[in-house]
Formats: structure tokens, sequence, C-alpha cells
């Protein structure tokens, strides 16, 4: 997943996964189309949960509970160690918030990225049973 990649790019991936999957028997469209409709995330949520909650919830919602962890964790320590004078800890938040901003203006690409890989691998599964 590159945040280089332009909506357009991202836009015309998906149209040529569109062509492929109206391609296939009418029994596989249906399978594909029930279980993309069960797993894919909404680009909106995905933006609101980045912009109104810390420590990282928003992976959560994108099945990424290990980069969630490690998030939450960091967050949870730098503060501790703010509150008991340690001043390393700014360097800790001031990276999380280095890491954080890409993700945040990024948003609606992000979870975009994440549907149309998801429904790759939708589109594999089922073109394989």
């Amino acid at each position: 997943m590159s945040l280089r990649e332009s909506i357009e790019e991202l836009e015309q991936k998906e149209e040529e996964l569109r062509k492929r999957v109206n391609a296939l028997p009418e029994a596989q469209k249906k399978a594909f189309y029930a279980r993309q409709t069960k797993e894919l995330k909404d680009p909106d949520t995905y933006a609101s949960l980045n912009w109104f909650f810390l420590g990282g919830i928003h992976h959560c919602y994108l099945g990424k509970y290990s980069l969630f962890a490690i998030e939450f964790v960091l967050l949870i320590v730098s503060v501790i160690g703010l509150i008991m004078g340690n001043m390393y800890a700014l360097i800790i938040i001031g990276l999380l918030v280095i890491y954080e901003l890409p993700q945040l203006f990024y948003s609606q690409r992000i979870a975009r990225q994440h549907n149309y890989n998801l429904s790759c691998a939708i589109y594999d599964d089922v073109r394989q049973s």
C-alpha cells in the first residue's frame, strides 16, 4: 500500500477489478459480492476513527491489531514518562505524531487501498473455488 499512488490510479485499478468480476460466471459473481459486502470497510468510518481517537484505534478497524498494540503501548509509556518527568517521552510522542500525520490526511485513500487489496483477495479465492 503506497500513499504515493494517486486516486486516479487507484480508481483505474478498481475499475479493472470490476470488469474482471463482471466477467465471472453468475454463481461466482454472487459469491464475490456476498463476501465483499461482509468484509469491506467504510472509508468514512476509518477517517472518523483516525481523526477523533488517540492511540491508533483506527488500526483495529482494518484488522491491524499488532500495529494498534504497538502504537497504544508507546503512547501509554510516553504519557507515563511525561508524568514522571522524563523528557525523552516527548521524543516518542513526536515520533508517533510524525508517523500518524500521513495516515490522518490520507485516511480515505488508505481505507480504499485496503478495500481494493481485500477485493483482489476475495476475487482470487472465488475464482479458484
